[in-house]
Order: C-alpha cells, then structure tokens, then sequence
C-alpha cells in the first residue's frame, strides 16, 4: 500500500492542514521573526541531531538499508536508535559509577598496607 493510502481515506485526493497565523510553530519558523535565543536554540538542536544521525549513519550501518521495503527499515532504524541509546545510558551510568569505584580503590590502597599485606 502505497503513502497516500495510509494517509487518506478513500476518495480523497489530497490533504490539507489549516495553520492560523498565531501558531507558534509557524511564528518560530518565520526566520525573519526570530531572536537571538531562538536562533542559538535552533542552532543547538540543529548540532545536536546531525551529530546522532551521523553517528548512525557512520558506526550503526544506517547508510544502507539491510533488506528490502519500509517496514524492515523501519525495523533497522529502531535497533539503531536502542543501539545508540544503550551506548549513552552505559556512557553515562560508568560516569556516575566511576568517581565511587576510584574512592573505593583508593581507601582500599590506604587499608592493604596496614593489615600488612
């Protein structure tokens, strides 16, 4: 089934989406309109999200699809996304963890020469 099938009923040969003016979305997409915060936010995000997208792309093998039709690169793109997430959650648990397990290291040092071993 192609795109448009999922995304209109039957007989329907287009869709449309009504914005009002006032919508912020579409007040922040304005670029003319946007400050100085609003355009380091963008910037941020921006630096952000083709970082972790590159990172997919170059040590995930998310360049290529590994088999054929969008669900199964559905499939892929999900596994890439727990791939990487697992990666920062261990990054960032050995973060919290390792400033204990050197304290713990370093007390164990100052005790082993008192007991003589």
């Amino acid at each position: 089934m192609s795109a448009q099938g999922h995304c209109l009923s039957k007989g329907r040969d287009n869709k449309a989406v009504v914005v009002g003016d006032d919508y912020p979305a579409l007040l922040r997409a304005r670029r003319e309109r946007w400050s100085k915060q609003d355009r380091r936010l963008s910037q941020r995000h921006r630096w952000r999200s083709e970082g972790f997208h590159g990172e997919a792309k170059a040590w995930h093998g998310l360049a290529r699809a590994i088999r054929r039709g969008l669900p199964n690169m559905k499939i892929q793109a999900y596994l890439t996304a727990a791939a990487i997430n697992l990666k920062r959650l261990a990054a960032a648990l050995l973060a919290l963890t390792l400033p204990w397990i050197v304290a713990y290291s370093a007390l164990q040092l100052q005790i082993a020469p008192q007991r003589g071993f």
